[in-house]
């Protein structure tokens, strides 16, 4: 009887992971799972989540391509879900910002391990203007070499992605970061 509620357990927890809309923890955070792979999964690359405002987002992961069809980079963009997937992404709230940002995922970044990627396992993207908090921890990440020919230099390639993703929502007039 104690392995049947382990495996309905089990069960159920894989139910919740693959779900396609993030599940609300209270009234003021939501959690969500992104997955990219390389092979086709049945994970979701996008969700949806609400606003203390009311307002619905939907936070993606898109794939940026090298000239030989690698998936190199991996983009977190918010959007609300009427806009089209060119419009532009919320989490770059200026467009001016140059670089490597926290909503960006590169392969190279992670050749050894998230760990030591330059943000580490964990990042906090701030959303003052939509009020609220953005927790993205990688869960898992595989990446392989790219085909290096010639004078081209080694790249990185994603095999696979997971990230876990927490939004809070921020009290009016509050700037504080969760957990702090």
């Amino acid at each position: 009887m104690n392995k049947l509620r382990i495996s309905v357990r089990t069960l159920l927890l894989v139910v919740l992971v693959g779900t396609c809309v993030a599940e609300s923890q209270n009234a003021s955070s939501s959690r969500g799972v992104l997955v990219f792979s390389a092979k086709p999964s049945p994970h979701p690359s996008s969700f949806l989540l609400k606003s203390s405002r009311g307002v619905t987002y939907r936070l993606s992961l898109v794939p940026d391509y090298d000239v030989e069809k690698h998936v190199v980079v991996l983009g977190l963009v918010l959007q609300r879900p009427s806009e089209r997937e060119d419009d532009m992404n919320l989490l770059d709230s200026t467009e001016k910002l140059h670089g490597y940002q926290p909503y960006d995922f590169a392969a190279s970044d992670f050749a050894e391990g998230a760990q030591k990627s330059i943000y580490g396992e964990s990042r906090i993207i701030d959303l003052p203007k939509l009020g609220m908090h953005i927790r993205v921890k990688v869960a898992d990440v595989h990446v392989e070499p790219t085909s290096a020919g010639g004078s081209q230099v080694l790249g990185y390639q994603f095999e696979e992605l997971t990230l876990e993703i927490t939004t809070q929502i921020l009290a009016e007039g509050s700037s504080n970061r969760p957990g702090q």
